[in-house]
């Protein structure tokens, strides 16, 4: 009997087995082989992470490299890897060293000496990045470019404070649309209200409750109705104060995961919480599901499907959205993506830099940013080409492949055209290249990379926890 405990026992901590990666670090295991991809790939095109099985001293063996994505996901029925944003700090002041030097035509390695030492690397503050992109226009669309969840997935018990981002990732995007809402003034409409009149009748009067509740019951002044009423109390607020309840729930247990923007998370809840106090929170959210979305109302719609999400994260239950422990779907985040709109935030915002455009297409290419810069040296507003390089392990990469990259982008004809009243043939079209940073002190500074002509270089700080 004792054996079949031991044996049991053994077989469920084989079946939690976690790994836990940092992002584009490689890691060894032992007595793994992956036999086929189980949600390695986002939308079939990019690769989540790469892995390759090996015998060493006849002992079979899984090595994985992490890629630019964070989260969790199932790599066998009994191995799960999470995946974290730590950087390599010493890697990072290196590649803006070495940007300059024509001679150098990719950054070696820099190796950390222990795993202690890779643990206490910074981590990037994703949360504190996501709180300044959902102010952008259009956030929402953009947000679900980079996120991307297997709900078909089987689940995975994780930490809600050591490996959950999705809970809060989905939760500052509703608190913001919310506080958007709240803004503009909530939505009033006509919604059904049944009620149970004394002496009086209004609307449509319901037979079979009439009878049963009533007439039985010897409560002849009594009459269930069904009446139509103009007010704030539709399906649609009901809907959204029910996923508030549990927003709140998770905010108020949860403090120490969203440490570094809890204040203004409990900021904006006690500003969306006033104006949700009369609304009565949804009993059957299926209702919700017959709603025709009014496109004057765009955040509306957008709200309540950022709410069907984290109801469903929390498989429908307010129970589970204080507990350690969770049980999660598949899910990565893109961090390059994330970083270019960090990167579209801060650009939009300095006044040095006006028009920009993200994401600019044009003959199968696809131009980061595009738009006008003040120059400084030149006394004027000139157009520019700025690509994002979210770039924080060089292992066999080339940075002068960047820059030839960015130079591409701005021999297009059709970016000339584009720039028709700026510049001409005769002109070359700056250039820049944003890294991420560690030093606030050196954020939005551009410099001019010496081995290029008309190619600049500007490093954006990223938050750390």
């Amino acid at each position: 009997m004792n054996q079949l405990l031991q044996k049991s026992k053994k077989l469920k901590s084989v079946s939690s087995k976690l790994i836990k990666l940092y992002e584009h670090w490689s890691h060894s295991e032992e007595l793994l082989e992956i036999k086929e991809n189980l949600y390695f790939k986002k939308n079939n095109a990019y690769s989540i992470f790469h892995y390759e099985n090996i015998i060493e001293k006849k002992v079979k063996k899984c090595v994985l490299q992490a890629n630019y994505y964070i989260g969790i996901g199932s790599i066998s029925p009994h191995h799960h890897i999470f995946v974290s944003p730590k950087i390599n700090s010493k890697l990072l002041e290196k590649i803006q060293n070495e940007l300059d030097d024509e001679n150098i035509d990719h950054t070696s390695e820099v190796k950390m000496e222990s795993e202690e030492e890779v643990k206490a690397l910074p981590e990037v503050d994703v949360l504190k990045m996501l709180t300044e992109i959902v102010k952008l226009p259009d956030a929402t669309k953009e947000i679900s470019e980079l996120l991307d969840i297997d709900w078909d997935a089987p689940k995975i018990e994780v930490s809600h404070v050591e490996n959950d981002y999705l809970s809060p990732f989905l939760i500052i995007q509703f608190i913001h649309l919310i506080k958007t809402i709240v803004k503009k003034g909530l939505k009033k409409s006509y919604y059904s209200v049944e009620e149970n009149l004394n002496s009086r009748i209004k609307g449509k009067i319901l037979i079979p409750q009439t009878i049963k509740q009533n007439i039985l019951k010897n409560r002849l002044t009594y009459t269930n109705c069904k009446y139509q009423e103009f007010g704030y109390n539709n399906i649609e607020n009901r809907f959204l104060k029910k996923v508030l309840e549990f927003v709140k729930k998770y905010v108020s247990t949860n403090d120490h995961l969203l440490s570094s923007v809890h204040s203004e998370i409990r900021n904006s809840i006690n500003y969306i919480s006033s104006a949700y106090v009369l609304i009565t929170p949804l009993e059957d959210i299926r209702e919700i599901k017959g709603i025709k979305h009014n496109t004057f109302y765009k955040q509306y719609k957008e709200a309540i499907q950022i709410g069907e999400l984290i109801l469903k994260n929390f498989s429908y239950s307010i129970t589970k959205s204080n507990r350690a422990i969770k049980e999660t779907p598949p899910y990565w985040i893109d961090m390059s993506r994330l970083f270019e709109l960090y990167v579209f935030k801060k650009l939009i915002k300095n006044p040095e830099f006006g028009k920009i455009k993200y994401h600019w297409r044009t003959f199968g290419n696809e131009v980061d940013f595009i738009g006008f810069y003040n120059n400084s040296e030149k006394g004027k507003e000139i157009p520019i080409i700025i690509d994002a390089k979210y770039k924080l392990h060089y292992e066999n990469s080339k940075e002068h492949q960047d820059m030839r990259q960015v130079a591409g982008y701005a021999r297009l004809k059709k970016v000339y055209n584009h720039f028709s009243d700026k510049a001409n043939d005769a002109n070359i079209i700056d250039c820049l290249i944003v890294y991420p940073i560690l030093n606030k002190e050196s954020e939005l500074k551009i410099s001019e990379i010496k081995a290029y002509q008309n190619i600049y270089k500007m490093g954006i700080c990223l938050p750390i926890k």
